[in-house]
């Protein structure tokens, strides 16, 4: 019992000076933060730049000023948290500031930074000489520049050669920040024409080197027209083509290299169609129109000309199927030149004209389908042939041509004798009233007529014989093929 009043008495106490302690300490001191400019945002701590969305927003940064009033904030970054060498990458008036995927990889790159690894960025806020916290995350960049072309070197010579036509005549290697799920394309342009018109020599996956032969390097130097057994300057330069997993396209280009090649004389063949998206349908050998010739380009092949909804491919030979020559993935060609495995077709979904634009290289080559519109060219009734070639210049002489019944542009004559020195021209409606088609210089039995008041016969310089003569009024091709 007196243990228990002792507690007591001792509790009372405690209390008691504890509230006696209150009293006399009756204040407590809350200290508030000091004011500052204070950097909030970003909270993310990793950035993987995505070239599919170059206008999403890829860094938002927000503040808060208590201290400097400012209208005006600079945003800074470096690769450094020191910021010894900080870079101003934008001012703005309010409390925030964003940068999209292509101004922040942009930035990345000047900074020098190497594309698609992992690098540290700090950033921070400048306002009237305050600076803010800083804050830092890692950020992957991805390219901007594009490969850089190792070799050839510049000013190398390649003089190619018919005896060594399956050796490798040129390697082309490069370095790239990017190989994974890139295609580099190596393309070719006659020098000082800045690629307007460049040839494709190949391309390669995932890979830094292309190697060709002296015959498809051949064929692409000839399909560039350069003449034959003279030595041209050439440019070199690689397209790189990366894809992302969401099937978004990044296009690099390098800065060319200048070559020279000598390219050697070959002959390249007719090409005719054949498929249910043509005329012949499919039949090898019956009267199968002809692939109209650049006059320019000796492996360049250019036909303008109504199709039915259907498929076609090419030969080289009427009454055989191989050579021949399709597609296997819609832009390049695939050809079967005997004892292997044709390729697919040429697929026309909807009738209608088109452009057909296919340039041969080595084994394979590249074409394009572009629509036509034909409603503004003019339909002829008649198109003949006239001219001491083929027999005279009389009325009486004149070879009228058979208009395709599919086609009304397309016209061809069979077995037409032609006289080997002589001139003939192309002539429509059986008059000489409104123009003929008239020579354009082609040294060829094929080229591009031009419809004219005036101008040159055309002379016919290949041995006397029968030919068959095919001609397109849409832009003037003629081919004239040796029986």
């Amino acid at each position: 019992m007196k243990n228990k009043l002792y507690k007591f008495i001792g509790f009372f106490f405690i209390v008691a000076a504890a509230f006696t302690a209150c009293e006399e300490d009756d204040s407590v001191n809350i200290t508030e933060p000091d004011p500052a400019l204070v950097l909030d945002s970003p909270t993310s701590t990793s950035v993987v730049l995505n070239f599919g969305l170059p206008d999403n927003p890829a860094l938002t940064v927000t503040w808060t000023d208590e201290i400097t009033g400012s209208s005006s904030y600079d945003v800074q970054v470096d690769t450094e948290e020191d910021f010894n060498n900080a870079s101003t990458v934008g001012t703005s008036s309010t409390n925030s500031f964003s940068l999209s995927t292509s101004e922040l990889n942009s930035i990345l790159n000047s900074l020098g930074t190497s594309s698609l690894e992992n690098v540290s960025l700090y950033v921070r806020i400048s306002a009237g000489g305050t600076l803010s916290n800083v804050i830092g995350f890692s950020v992957t960049a991805y390219p901007i520049d594009g490969a850089e072309i190792t070799g050839p070197a510049a000013n190398d010579s390649f003089v190619l050669s018919l005896s060594t036509i399956d050796d490798t005549a040129i390697t082309v290697s490069w370095v790239d920040s990017n190989t994974s799920s890139t295609t580099h394309e190596v393309q070719l342009a006659v020098s000082g024409t800045n690629f307007t018109s460049p040839v494709p020599l190949g391309s390669v996956t995932d890979d830094n080197s292309l190697s060709a032969t002296h015959g498809d390097l051949n064929a692409v130097a000839l399909g560039l027209g350069l003449a034959s057994d003279t030595a041209s300057d050439v440019d070199i330069r690689i397209v790189s083509i990366s894809t992302n997993s969401s099937g978004a396209t990044d296009t690099r280009t390098s800065e060319s290299v200048t070559v020279s090649i000598t390219p050697y004389s070959v002959a390249f063949p007719n090409l005719y169609l054949v498929g249910d998206a043509t005329t012949p349908g499919w039949n090898n050998n019956n009267n199968n129109t002809v692939v109209f010739r650049n006059q320019n380009v000796a492996n360049n092949y250019v036909y303008t000309g109504y199709f039915n909804a259907g498929a076609f491919k090419l030969l080289e030979t009427p009454g055989q199927w191989q050579p021949q020559w399709g597609t296997n993935d819609g832009s390049t060609l695939a050809v079967n030149p005997g004892g292997g495995s044709d390729p697919n077709v040429f697929s026309v979904a909807t009738a209608g004209y088109y452009t057909y634009d296919f340039t041969i290289v080595g084994e394979g080559g590249s074409f394009t389908v572009t629509p036509y519109d034909a409603s503004s060219d003019p339909t002829y009734n008649l198109i003949g042939l006239i001219g001491a070639a083929i027999g005279g210049w009389g009325d009486g002489d004149e070879i009228d041509l058979t208009q395709d019944p599919n086609n009304p542009h397309l016209w061809y004559a069979l077995n037409v004798s032609f006289e080997n020195g002589q001139e003939f021209l192309i002539r429509p409606n059986d008059d000489w009233g409104n123009g003929v088609w008239r020579y354009t210089g082609s040294e060829e039995l094929h080229g591009q007529a031009n419809l004219a008041g005036s101008g040159d016969n055309f002379p016919f310089t290949a041995p006397t014989g029968s030919y068959d003569f095919w001609f397109n009024d849409i832009d003037g091709s003629y081919v004239i093929v040796p029986n």
